[in-house]
Order: C-alpha cells, then sequence, then structure tokens
C-alpha cells in the first residue's frame, strides 16, 4: 500500500506536465504583459518617462489596447515625441467609447488637448498611391495603401517612397509644423508620347565660293533675306502660340485634379475610380506642363535667332581670291 500511494503522488504531480499548453502560454502572455507594466510604472516613479513610454509601446506590440495607447501618447507628449504623441493620441481616442461620466469625460477631454497640441508641432502626411502599395518614410514602413489616417511626421523634409509588385519610386516632401500635405505618386509606367517635336534635318554642305580674278572685287553680299525674317517671326509666334494652348490645358488638368481631392476631403481615404481620376489628371498636367515649357523655349530661341539675323551684320564668309602664282584668304565681317 505504501508503494501504491508513492506511485499516485508521482503521477498527481507529472499531470500537469502532460496537459495541453494554451492555458499556460496565455497565463505566460499576461505574466509578461503585467512584468512590463510593473517596469513601467516604476520608471514614471523614478522619473524616467522616455524608458517607460519604450516599456509601454512593447505593451503595445503584446495587445494594441486603449490602456497602451492612451500612455504612449501621453508619455510621449510630456518627452516632447510629439510625432509619436500625435500617432498614439489619435488611437487613443480612436479606442476610447464614448465618455459617460465626468471623471471619464474630463479625462477624454484632457487627452483631446494633448492631441491638438502635438498637432500644432508636427506635419501630417496622406497619400494618394495604388490600393496595396506599401508605404515607407525615411526608410520607416508605415503601411499598405489605403492607410485611413494621417501620418505624423516631425517638420522638415522627407522622403516618401511607395513600392507595389515590382514597382516603386520616391518623393520628396516638405512638411511645416501644423500643416497637412498630400503625397501623390503614381507607379503606373509612363505612357509613351508621340515626338511632336520636329526634329533638325541635318543642313546641306554651302557650295565652295568661286574664285575671282586678282584685282577684281567679289560681288557684295545681299542684305537680309525678308522672307526668313518673315518664316522666323511666324515660326516664333506659333511657339509661342502652342506653348499658351499647353499651358491653358495643364491648368484645366489641374483643376480637375483639385476637384476630385476637394471631393475625397482632401486626399483623405481616396481610392478606387477617384484615386484612377486624380492621377490621371495630375500626369496630363505634368505632360501639358513640359510640352509648354519645350514650346516657349522654342519660341525664345527663335525669336533671338530671327533678331540677329535682321540686325546685325552677317559675314561673307572666306573668300579665296588668286593674285599671280600664289592664293589669298580673305575673311571679311
Amino acid at each position: 500500500m505504501t508503494a501504491l500511494r508513492a506511485l499516485s503522488r508521482a503521477l498527481i504531480l507529472a499531470a500537469p506536465a502532460f496537459l495541453p499548453s494554451a492555458g499556460r502560454a496565455d497565463t505566460g502572455a499576461s505574466d509578461a504583459q503585467r512584468r512590463l507594466e510593473r517596469s513601467a510604472d516604476r520608471a514614471v516613479a523614478e522619473g524616467q518617462l522616455a524608458k517607460a513610454r519604450d516599456i509601454w509601446l512593447q505593451i503595445w506590440q503584446l495587445e494594441p489596447s486603449e490602456k497602451a495607447a492612451c500612455n504612449v501618447g501621453q508619455l510621449a507628449f510630456r518627452v516632447a515625441d510629439m510625432p509619436r504623441a500625435a500617432e498614439f493620441l489619435a488611437l487613443c481616442l480612436e479606442k476610447t467609447p464614448a465618455p459617460a461620466g465626468d471623471e471619464a469625460r474630463e479625462r477624454y477631454a484632457s487627452r483631446a488637448l494633448d492631441l491638438a497640441r502635438a498637432k500644432q508641432e508636427v506635419g501630417a502626411l496622406t497619400f494618394a498611391v495604388p490600393q496595396g502599395a506599401q508605404l515607407s518614410i525615411d526608410d520607416r514602413p508605415v503601411g499598405r495603401a489605403p492607410l485611413g489616417r494621417e501620418v505624423f511626421v516631425a517638420p522638415g523634409s522627407h522622403r516618401v517612397r511607395a513600392a507595389l509588385d515590382m514597382a516603386a519610386k520616391e518623393a520628396a516632401v516638405e512638411v511645416r509644423a501644423g500643416e497637412t500635405r498630400l503625397v501623390v505618386i503614381d507607379l503606373a509606367a509612363p505612357a509613351p508620347v508621340a515626338d511632336w517635336r520636329r526634329q533638325a534635318t541635318p543642313r546641306a554642305p554651302a557650295p565652295p565660293r568661286l574664285m575671282a580674278p586678282a584685282g577684281q572685287a567679289a560681288p557684295a553680299d545681299e542684305g537680309p533675306a525678308a522672307g526668313l525674317i518673315l518664316l522666323g517671326g511666324v515660326a516664333t509666334a506659333g511657339c509661342i502660340t502652342l506653348g499658351a494652348i499647353f499651358l491653358t490645358e495643364s491648368r484645366g488638368h489641374e483643376r480637375t485634379f483639385d476637384d476630385v481631392i476637394a471631393r475625397n476631403h482632401g486626399g483623405y481615404r481616396i481610392a478606387g475610380a477617384e484615386l484612377q481620376r486624380a492621377q490621371s489628371a495630375y500626369r496630363a498636367m505634368e505632360q501639358a506642363e513640359e510640352r509648354a515649357a519645350v514650346a516657349l523655349v522654342a519660341g525664345a530661341i527663335l525669336g533671338a535667332g530671327t533678331l540677329v539675323y535682321a540686325l546685325f551684320p552677317r559675314s561673307r564668309g572666306p573668300r579665296l581670291t588668286a593674285a599671280g602664282p600664289g592664293l589669298g584668304l580673305e575673311l571679311t565681317w
């Protein structure tokens, strides 16, 4: 009997080792979270607020709860980490249920006030990119489009990257404190644009000038050809007119783009057909501006060349003359 009781006791003690481990895993996770919360409370008591913020960030990764979001946001606000304060205070208010009592309403109002103050110190970015594109800011991943939220950044210059499948593009953006900027990145391959600019045709070599006999004056050069001056003037006016047409077309596409963005609350949550309309208008606006620039530059060059031809004396070019047994080279301007 003594041996039997000893065997029974051993089996009872060993039984927990053979039970399913799910409950123990949950208990371990809760224990780890409670240990982190105690460490965060100790860090706050010691005045190490940045350390406490980092510990609550670990708790947020374990369980993205209202308590974790609010603590990260408020601690980040107290250590002047304004981009993270704005991000987590917004999450805190989003996860907080409607306040019922006076104490809850006061706490909610305090958090909302902290969020408003943090937003005044940071810039906010929204995005118009293809759905599913992976977004990153300064090499820090922020999620896949559409995000459905603003991304808060420190004021200044930032590099935004969007990647989808094998396509990826970057854009530089400058944002000021309290400002919200829409970042538009088109990952579609640019459509081929027909080369409407005429290629310059090679000029035929000028025929050699005849040698004048010694002592005989070469025929005087004629003045500027009126036909060439008229042609230059017409070509200049045509290029300038074409540039004005392209500029008008660009302004039309810009108005279309602005209308689409305005219909979608400044680009917030823009997606689907509206995103395609915005990207198409933006791409057409850029192409029209490029064509306008080319036409206006061409008109300026043609106009300057026509004026030089009409107003300044022209060289007759080199002329060979024969003088007895030798040859002479004469250059005139």
